[in-house]
């Protein structure tokens, strides 16, 4: 598998479904990071700050991330903008 362009700084390669190997070429000094893992066997509905797998999951995880995040703005831990 290859990109089409250079993979630079700050940017995700993200591969196809394979069983094949992946190669990597570096030109010059390089760092990163391989993430893989199993397919996941249920459509995810994704959200700003999170991922679930029904649309009532996320509506009431976003919810409980707004509230905590007003509770913590209440008590002058962080800033909401």
């Amino acid at each position: 598998m290859t990109t089409p362009d250079k993979v630079t700084k700050g940017e995700l390669a993200v591969f196809e479904e394979s069983s094949g190997a992946i190669e990597f070429v570096v030109h010059g000094d390089a760092a990163f990071i391989l993430g893989s893992a199993i397919k996941h066997p249920h459509d995810l509905v994704l959200g700003y700050y999170s991922v679930h797998t029904h649309p009532e999951a996320l509506e009431k995880g976003e919810a409980n991330i707004a509230r905590i995040g007003r509770q913590l703005s209440a008590a002058g831990r962080i800033s909401l903008r």
